[in-house]
């Protein structure tokens, strides 16, 4: 349950930049980026109200976060690239998530050149 509004650490290893840009395909830019944005969801807290439509709104939503991200992005004079290339085991086993009630949906990069 969410008490406060706060980032969770969830890895610290030093080689995690490497291990995330190996699970999303070995795009590069990920590796090289001032931040990758790693969005997941907990399924149950749209299931108990959409039921099988849950899906469908976990992922407009990310979408929305996302282009937000974007517009966010432009008013700074960075760049974004969004990705949804990625595999899906290998990122929510590297995050400590289950996969089917807690999993990745989007990532995002951000840099600057």
């Amino acid at each position: 349950m969410a008490l406060e509004h706060k980032l969770l650490v969830v890895n610290l290893d030093e080689e995690l930049a490497e291990k995330v840009t190996q699970s999303a395909m070995n795009q590069v830019f990920i590796h090289d980026s001032a931040v990758t944005f790693i969005w997941t969801t907990a399924l149950y807290r749209m299931k108990w109200r959409y039921g099988e439509r849950s899906y469908r709104y976990i992922h407009l939503d990310a979408g929305h976060v996302g282009q937000n991200l974007y517009l966010a992005d432009k008013a700074v004079d960075a760049g974004v690239c969004a990705i949804g290339a990625f595999d899906d085991d290998a990122l929510n086993s590297l995050l400590g998530l289950d996969g089917h009630e807690h999993f990745v949906v989007y990532l995002a990069t951000v840099g600057k050149l």
